[in-house]
């Protein structure tokens, strides 16, 4: 799952350092997808540095990862905006009771009128749902602003 960056997001990325050609665009035409690259047997985002553990973007890093092990997915029929957990991160070992009790604070900071403008704006954030998701709760104000702009 590589991040997804809001064109501003990837400006900031890029002027920290990060070539513009580490940036696929993606369906909405605002957003891009970070490349990720190859790490012993499997794929790491380039912020990332193995051998300290830590985002080089940190401070700067997008909403996609600022909410992560939390994901935002389409249900099936893409009718559904779904908060969900992703359980390939190694902090999700714990009880996913746990990240329901949260859940409330992350639906009301991505429901925001700030923020879900910006996910509307860059419809892209909102991924398929992935066989390692675990559904959480359905995000019903994203889904009607979603709904109202991709039907536009």
């Amino acid at each position: 799952m590589a991040p997804v960056f809001t064109f501003k997001e990837r400006e900031r990325t890029i002027e920290a350092g990060f070539s513009p050609d580490l940036f696929d665009p993606t369906d909405d035409g605002k957003s891009s997808q970070i490349r990720l690259k190859a790490y012993e047997k499997m794929f790491i985002c380039p912020a990332f540095s193995p051998e300290t553990g830590k985002c080089s973007i940190y401070p700067i890093r997008p909403l996609d990862c600022q909410i992560y092990p939390f994901v935002i997915a389409f249900d099936e029929d893409r009718k559904q905006v779904l908060l969900c957990v992703d359980k390939i991160c190694p902090y999700t070992e714990m009880e996913i009771s746990k990240f329901h009790r949260n859940a409330n604070q992350v639906v009301a900071f991505l429901e925001s009128d700030a923020v879900m403008l910006e996910i509307v704006e860059n419809w892209s954030l909102v991924g398929l749902r992935l066989e390692t998701a675990t559904v959480i709760c359905t995000l019903d104000r994203l889904t009607s602003h979603l709904a109202q702009t991709i039907n536009n």
